[in-house]
Protein backbone atom coordinates (compact mmCIF):
# COMPACT_ATOMS: atom_id res chain seq x y z
CA UNK A 1 0.00 0.00 0.00
CA UNK A 2 1.37 3.50 -0.60
CA UNK A 3 1.09 5.77 1.98
CA UNK A 4 3.86 8.80 1.59
CA UNK A 5 1.45 12.20 0.25
CA UNK A 6 4.21 14.39 -0.02
CA UNK A 7 7.92 14.70 -1.02
CA UNK A 8 10.24 17.27 -1.71
CA UNK A 9 10.72 18.57 -5.52
CA UNK A 10 13.16 21.07 -7.31
CA UNK A 11 10.71 24.02 -8.03
CA UNK A 12 11.23 27.02 -10.79
CA UNK A 13 8.93 29.33 -8.65
CA UNK A 14 9.57 32.02 -11.20
CA UNK A 15 11.81 33.10 -14.53
CA UNK A 16 15.72 32.22 -13.35
CA UNK A 17 14.52 31.29 -9.58
CA UNK A 18 15.07 27.82 -8.24
CA UNK A 19 14.06 26.50 -5.13
CA UNK A 20 13.55 23.14 -2.92
CA UNK A 21 9.71 22.72 -2.32
CA UNK A 22 7.20 19.99 -0.20
CA UNK A 23 4.57 19.39 -2.51
CA UNK A 24 1.55 16.95 -2.33
CA UNK A 25 1.79 13.69 -4.47
CA UNK A 26 -1.33 12.59 -6.43
CA UNK A 27 -3.89 10.29 -4.75
CA UNK A 28 -2.67 6.77 -5.50
CA UNK A 29 -4.41 4.29 -7.34
CA UNK A 30 -4.18 0.55 -7.20
CA UNK A 31 -2.01 0.09 -10.27
CA UNK A 32 0.24 2.85 -8.98
CA UNK A 33 3.66 2.29 -7.85
CA UNK A 34 6.16 4.72 -5.13
CA UNK A 35 10.17 4.85 -6.44
CA UNK A 36 12.12 6.24 -4.23
CA UNK A 37 14.53 8.49 -6.61
CA UNK A 38 18.47 8.18 -6.53
CA UNK A 39 19.33 10.06 -9.04
CA UNK A 40 17.78 12.74 -11.67
CA UNK A 41 19.38 13.74 -14.72
CA UNK A 42 18.95 17.45 -15.98
CA UNK A 43 17.95 17.74 -19.71
CA UNK A 44 20.08 20.75 -19.55
CA UNK A 45 18.72 22.40 -22.98
CA UNK A 46 15.02 21.44 -21.98
CA UNK A 47 15.02 22.58 -18.60
CA UNK A 48 17.21 26.06 -19.10
CA UNK A 49 14.73 26.64 -21.53
CA UNK A 50 11.73 26.17 -19.21
CA UNK A 51 13.74 27.98 -16.35
CA UNK A 52 13.67 30.41 -18.55
CA UNK A 53 9.88 30.93 -19.01
CA UNK A 54 10.92 30.67 -22.90
CA UNK A 55 9.80 27.25 -23.66
CA UNK A 56 6.75 27.50 -26.20
CA UNK A 57 5.87 27.08 -29.69
CA UNK A 58 5.67 29.73 -31.91
CA UNK A 59 2.07 31.22 -31.70
CA UNK A 60 1.57 28.68 -28.18
CA UNK A 61 1.06 30.04 -24.53
CA UNK A 62 3.75 28.96 -22.51
CA UNK A 63 4.54 25.40 -21.94
CA UNK A 64 5.81 25.69 -18.69
CA UNK A 65 4.13 28.01 -16.67
CA UNK A 66 5.21 29.08 -13.39
CA UNK A 67 5.63 27.52 -10.87
CA UNK A 68 7.16 24.68 -12.85
CA UNK A 69 8.42 21.24 -11.67
CA UNK A 70 11.26 20.55 -14.18
CA UNK A 71 12.95 17.14 -14.92
CA UNK A 72 11.89 13.76 -17.55
CA UNK A 73 14.17 10.95 -16.38
CA UNK A 74 14.68 10.03 -13.33
CA UNK A 75 15.78 6.27 -11.17
CA UNK A 76 15.41 4.92 -8.14
CA UNK A 77 13.84 1.66 -6.33
CA UNK A 78 10.39 0.67 -5.84
CA UNK A 79 9.16 1.38 -2.06
CA UNK A 80 5.30 0.74 -2.52
CA UNK A 81 2.87 -0.54 -4.79
CA UNK A 82 -0.93 -0.92 -5.84
CA UNK A 83 -3.07 -3.69 -4.71
CA UNK A 84 -2.84 -4.20 -8.40
CA UNK A 85 0.56 -3.96 -9.49
CA UNK A 86 2.00 -6.93 -11.67
CA UNK A 87 4.77 -5.41 -13.74
CA UNK A 88 6.71 -4.41 -10.22
CA UNK A 89 7.86 -5.63 -7.01
CA UNK A 90 9.61 -4.24 -4.04
CA UNK A 91 12.72 -3.47 -4.35
CA UNK A 92 13.08 -3.27 -7.91
CA UNK A 93 15.26 -1.14 -9.77
CA UNK A 94 13.19 1.43 -12.34
CA UNK A 95 13.54 4.61 -14.99
CA UNK A 96 10.83 6.67 -14.39
CA UNK A 97 10.12 10.32 -16.26
CA UNK A 98 8.47 12.11 -13.10
CA UNK A 99 5.83 11.93 -10.68
CA UNK A 100 1.84 13.07 -10.54
CA UNK A 101 1.31 16.09 -8.70
CA UNK A 102 -2.09 16.67 -6.21
CA UNK A 103 -4.71 18.96 -7.47
CA UNK A 104 -4.51 22.55 -7.00
CA UNK A 105 -1.18 22.58 -7.92
CA UNK A 106 -1.11 26.45 -9.44
CA UNK A 107 1.54 25.68 -12.10
CA UNK A 108 2.83 23.27 -14.02
CA UNK A 109 4.78 19.99 -13.44
CA UNK A 110 6.90 17.21 -15.67
CA UNK A 111 7.81 15.74 -12.24
CA UNK A 112 11.35 14.22 -12.85
CA UNK A 113 12.92 16.08 -10.07
CA UNK A 114 11.17 14.64 -7.54
CA UNK A 115 12.38 12.49 -4.62
CA UNK A 116 9.41 9.94 -4.46
CA UNK A 117 7.60 9.25 -8.02
CA UNK A 118 4.09 8.35 -7.86
CA UNK A 119 3.86 6.56 -11.07
CA UNK A 120 1.41 4.09 -12.75
CA UNK A 121 3.05 0.63 -13.08
CA UNK A 122 3.66 1.11 -16.83
CA UNK A 123 5.66 3.88 -16.61
CA UNK A 124 8.40 2.11 -14.64
CA UNK A 125 11.09 1.07 -16.51
CA UNK A 126 12.63 -2.23 -14.73
CA UNK A 127 16.37 -2.01 -15.09
CA UNK A 128 18.25 -4.88 -15.64
CA UNK A 129 21.29 -5.97 -13.19
CA UNK A 130 24.10 -4.33 -14.80
CA UNK A 131 22.75 -0.93 -15.85
CA UNK A 132 22.86 1.78 -12.34
CA UNK A 133 20.30 3.92 -11.05
CA UNK A 134 23.15 7.00 -12.30
CA UNK A 135 23.37 5.58 -16.11
CA UNK A 136 19.53 5.12 -16.35
CA UNK A 137 18.66 8.85 -14.70
CA UNK A 138 19.33 9.70 -17.89
CA UNK A 139 17.95 7.36 -20.21
CA UNK A 140 14.97 9.41 -21.89
CA UNK A 141 17.54 12.21 -23.53
CA UNK A 142 20.16 9.00 -24.19
CA UNK A 143 16.62 7.85 -26.03
CA UNK A 144 16.35 11.29 -27.90
CA UNK A 145 19.34 10.85 -29.65
CA UNK A 146 18.65 6.64 -30.37
CA UNK A 147 15.16 8.13 -31.61
CA UNK A 148 17.55 10.49 -33.79
CA UNK A 149 20.10 8.04 -35.20
CA UNK A 150 17.80 5.27 -35.83
CA UNK A 151 15.89 6.71 -38.62
CA UNK A 152 17.72 7.51 -41.02
CA UNK A 153 19.00 4.49 -43.56
CA UNK A 154 22.40 4.40 -42.83
CA UNK A 155 24.84 1.70 -44.94
CA UNK A 156 27.92 0.14 -43.04
CA UNK A 157 30.81 2.44 -43.39
CA UNK A 158 28.75 5.40 -44.17
CA UNK A 159 29.94 8.60 -43.07
CA UNK A 160 27.83 10.54 -41.12
CA UNK A 161 27.88 14.21 -39.69
CA UNK A 162 26.51 14.93 -35.90
CA UNK A 163 26.44 18.74 -35.67
CA UNK A 164 26.45 19.89 -31.69
CA UNK A 165 29.02 18.35 -28.65
CA UNK A 166 25.81 18.29 -26.62
CA UNK A 167 24.39 15.32 -24.98
CA UNK A 168 21.82 14.78 -27.64
CA UNK A 169 24.58 14.94 -30.27
CA UNK A 170 26.52 12.60 -28.19
CA UNK A 171 24.11 9.72 -28.19
CA UNK A 172 23.20 10.27 -31.55
CA UNK A 173 27.00 9.69 -32.78
CA UNK A 174 27.21 6.53 -30.17
CA UNK A 175 23.49 5.08 -31.96
CA UNK A 176 25.39 6.13 -35.71
CA UNK A 177 28.37 3.99 -34.29
CA UNK A 178 26.67 1.20 -33.14
CA UNK A 179 24.89 0.97 -36.99
CA UNK A 180 27.96 0.68 -38.67
CA UNK A 181 28.52 4.56 -39.80
CA UNK A 182 31.70 6.46 -39.21
CA UNK A 183 30.61 9.26 -37.55
CA UNK A 184 31.86 12.66 -37.44
CA UNK A 185 30.97 15.15 -34.47
CA UNK A 186 31.34 19.03 -34.71
CA UNK A 187 31.41 21.09 -31.76
CA UNK A 188 32.38 23.97 -30.01
CA UNK A 189 33.59 23.17 -26.64
CA UNK A 190 36.85 21.12 -26.31
CA UNK A 191 36.46 19.46 -23.10
CA UNK A 192 33.36 17.57 -25.04
CA UNK A 193 34.75 16.85 -28.22
CA UNK A 194 37.55 14.70 -25.90
CA UNK A 195 34.84 13.16 -24.38
CA UNK A 196 33.55 12.54 -28.23
CA UNK A 197 36.63 11.04 -29.16
CA UNK A 198 36.38 8.42 -26.48
CA UNK A 199 33.01 7.55 -26.51
CA UNK A 200 30.74 8.74 -29.46
CA UNK A 201 32.68 9.56 -32.79
CA UNK A 202 35.41 8.47 -35.19
CA UNK A 203 36.77 12.05 -35.86
CA UNK A 204 36.01 15.39 -34.23
CA UNK A 205 35.87 18.47 -35.17
CA UNK A 206 36.55 21.59 -33.43
CA UNK A 207 34.35 24.34 -35.36
CA UNK A 208 35.72 27.06 -33.10
CA UNK A 209 39.21 26.37 -34.74
CA UNK A 210 38.18 24.86 -37.87
CA UNK A 211 36.31 26.20 -40.98
CA UNK A 212 34.08 23.01 -41.22
CA UNK A 213 32.05 22.94 -44.17
CA UNK A 214 35.53 23.39 -45.92
CA UNK A 215 36.84 20.43 -43.92
CA UNK A 216 34.17 18.23 -44.97
CA UNK A 217 34.35 19.25 -48.65
CA UNK A 218 37.79 18.61 -48.95
CA UNK A 219 37.11 14.92 -47.73
CA UNK A 220 33.96 14.33 -49.13
CA UNK A 221 33.17 16.47 -52.68
CA UNK A 222 30.25 15.21 -52.82
CA UNK A 223 28.89 15.67 -49.69
CA UNK A 224 27.77 12.74 -46.98
CA UNK A 225 24.39 10.69 -46.58
CA UNK A 226 23.53 11.64 -43.54
CA UNK A 227 23.97 14.73 -41.00
CA UNK A 228 21.89 15.34 -38.19
CA UNK A 229 21.90 19.02 -36.31
CA UNK A 230 21.21 18.90 -32.77
CA UNK A 231 22.13 22.80 -31.49
CA UNK A 232 19.10 24.47 -32.38
CA UNK A 233 20.12 26.50 -35.20
CA UNK A 234 18.56 27.59 -37.98
CA UNK A 235 22.30 28.78 -39.43
CA UNK A 236 23.50 25.33 -38.63
CA UNK A 237 20.61 23.40 -40.54
CA UNK A 238 21.10 24.93 -43.50
CA UNK A 239 25.02 24.04 -43.22
CA UNK A 240 23.66 20.84 -42.71
CA UNK A 241 22.14 20.57 -45.88
CA UNK A 242 24.93 21.56 -47.82
CA UNK A 243 26.88 19.18 -46.42
CA UNK A 244 25.05 16.46 -47.90
CA UNK A 245 25.25 14.20 -51.10
CA UNK A 246 22.51 14.53 -53.50
CA UNK A 247 19.16 12.27 -51.90
CA UNK A 248 20.52 12.69 -48.61
CA UNK A 249 18.95 12.61 -44.90
CA UNK A 250 18.87 15.23 -42.62
CA UNK A 251 17.93 14.83 -38.90
CA UNK A 252 16.70 17.42 -36.84
CA UNK A 253 17.18 16.66 -33.32
CA UNK A 254 16.85 20.17 -31.68
CA UNK A 255 14.66 22.33 -30.23
CA UNK A 256 14.30 24.88 -32.36
CA UNK A 257 12.49 28.18 -30.62
CA UNK A 258 10.97 31.14 -32.24
CA UNK A 259 13.42 32.94 -34.83
CA UNK A 260 14.82 29.59 -35.52
CA UNK A 261 12.19 27.19 -36.72
CA UNK A 262 11.38 28.12 -40.04
CA UNK A 263 13.22 25.83 -42.54
CA UNK A 264 13.07 27.25 -46.23
CA UNK A 265 11.43 24.19 -48.32
CA UNK A 266 13.64 24.76 -51.26
CA UNK A 267 16.39 24.44 -49.26
CA UNK A 268 15.55 20.68 -49.35
CA UNK A 269 13.34 20.29 -52.16
CA UNK A 270 16.19 21.55 -54.37
CA UNK A 271 18.48 18.37 -53.53
CA UNK A 272 15.73 15.90 -53.06
CA UNK A 273 16.87 16.08 -49.36
CA UNK A 274 14.44 13.65 -47.11
CA UNK A 275 13.75 15.16 -43.39
CA UNK A 276 13.53 13.63 -40.60
CA UNK A 277 11.74 15.24 -37.51
CA UNK A 278 11.94 12.42 -34.34
CA UNK A 279 10.04 13.53 -31.56
CA UNK A 280 8.37 11.66 -28.95
CA UNK A 281 9.31 8.94 -26.49
CA UNK A 282 7.40 5.73 -26.45
CA UNK A 283 8.21 2.67 -24.11
CA UNK A 284 9.79 0.52 -26.98
CA UNK A 285 12.64 2.78 -28.15
CA UNK A 286 12.75 3.32 -23.76
CA UNK A 287 13.38 -0.22 -23.87
CA UNK A 288 15.29 -0.33 -26.94
CA UNK A 289 17.69 2.61 -26.03
CA UNK A 290 17.97 0.88 -22.42
CA UNK A 291 19.12 -2.59 -24.13
CA UNK A 292 21.88 -0.58 -26.12
CA UNK A 293 22.81 0.71 -22.61
CA UNK A 294 23.58 -2.47 -21.05
CA UNK A 295 25.07 -4.01 -24.27
CA UNK A 296 27.75 -1.03 -23.66
CA UNK A 297 27.34 0.32 -26.90
CA UNK A 298 26.07 3.77 -25.36
CA UNK A 299 27.68 5.50 -23.05
CA UNK A 300 26.14 7.57 -20.11
CA UNK A 301 27.35 7.44 -17.39
CA UNK A 302 30.83 8.90 -18.80
CA UNK A 303 29.19 11.79 -20.18
CA UNK A 304 28.41 12.92 -16.46
CA UNK A 305 30.76 15.89 -15.60
CA UNK A 306 28.75 17.18 -12.69
CA UNK A 307 26.94 15.94 -9.68
CA UNK A 308 25.55 18.08 -7.33
CA UNK A 309 23.19 16.59 -3.89
CA UNK A 310 19.16 17.72 -5.13
CA UNK A 311 19.38 20.46 -2.56
CA UNK A 312 22.13 21.96 -4.19
CA UNK A 313 19.91 21.87 -7.31
CA UNK A 314 19.96 26.04 -7.09
CA UNK A 315 23.63 25.46 -7.56
CA UNK A 316 23.38 23.03 -10.74
CA UNK A 317 21.05 25.41 -12.45
CA UNK A 318 23.31 28.33 -12.05
CA UNK A 319 26.06 26.51 -13.77
CA UNK A 320 23.95 25.56 -16.99
CA UNK A 321 22.25 29.09 -17.02
CA UNK A 322 25.54 31.31 -16.77
CA UNK A 323 27.82 28.82 -18.66
CA UNK A 324 30.60 29.70 -15.89
CA UNK A 325 32.26 26.52 -16.09
CA UNK A 326 32.58 23.34 -18.94
CA UNK A 327 29.84 20.98 -18.20
CA UNK A 328 28.29 18.35 -19.92
CA UNK A 329 25.78 15.94 -18.65
CA UNK A 330 24.72 17.25 -14.94
CA UNK A 331 23.22 14.76 -12.20
CA UNK A 332 21.24 15.58 -8.76
CA UNK A 333 21.67 13.19 -6.35
CA UNK A 334 18.95 12.21 -4.09
CA UNK A 335 20.43 10.40 -1.49
CA UNK A 336 22.26 13.21 0.13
Amino acid sequence: MIKIRKSEAVVFTEPGKVAIQEFNLAEPGPEDVLVEIEYSSISVGTDRWALLGKLREPGKPLMTPFPHVPGYQAAGTVKAIGEKVTMLELGDRVFTPGSRIAKGWPGSCWGGHVRHHLTHQKNALKLPDNVSTRQAAGLLLSQVGYNGASRPNVKRGDAVIVIGDGLVGQYAGQVFRHRGAHVILAGRHSNRLDLAKKYSADEVVNSKMEDFPAWVRKKYPQGVPVVAETASQIALVRMAINLLEYSGQLVLLGYYPEGECLLDIHWVRERETTVHCPNASTPDRLKQTLDLVARGAMHLQELVTHTFPFREAPKAYKLIEEKSASFLGVILDWKK
